[in-house]
């Protein structure tokens, strides 16, 4: 489902928001500092603050459905990723290196458009609870006529 191309780009150190909704249809949200598309290219897994996780998790365990919106500031190049909630786990640290990569890699996008980064600073990235969902549907979310889109 996920291209090589696409793969990339939602690994690249971009702007990662998860959002859910509760029983009452109310949206919860919260930054992602990174995710991991796997090599069967139908899961994704997502990596959210632990601090942020609480309300987002209860959805997930209480509908199961989920979208991912991936931004590059740089360009706004953006697509949605809707998937269905499969497991969720602590983090490992083995998996630090690569969230904090990918965390550097949106600061540095941040600071191109004139960002700075003592106003990223307070943001928290780690420890993170690791979100995996089977991709269901890709959409493009660059502004423009193909916007809403799906990706094929």
């Amino acid at each position: 489902m996920i291209d090589d191309g696409l793969a990339a780009f939602l690994q690249s150190g971009i702007a990662i928001n998860i959002g859910t909704r509760n029983e009452r249809l109310e949206p919860n949200a919260s930054h992602a500092p990174a995710a991991i598309v796997e090599s069967d290219r139908l899961h994704v897994t997502v990596f959210v603050p632990r601090v942020a996780a609480g309300p987002v998790t209860a959805d997930l365990h209480a509908n199961g459905q989920a979208a991912l919106v991936f931004a590059r500031p740089q360009d706004d190049r953006a697509c949605q990723v809707k998937g269905t909630f499969v497991s969720v786990r602590d983090a490992t640290e083995a998996e630090r290196p690569a969230v904090i990569a990918q965390w550097s890699g949106f600061m540095q996008q941040l600071q191109t458009i004139g960002m700075p980064g003592e106003s990223t600073r307070p943001w928290v990235v780690w420890p993170c609870v690791a979100i995996r969902l089977r991709v269901t549907a890709l959409f493009t979310q660059t502004p423009g006529p193909d916007a809403g889109a799906p990706l094929t």
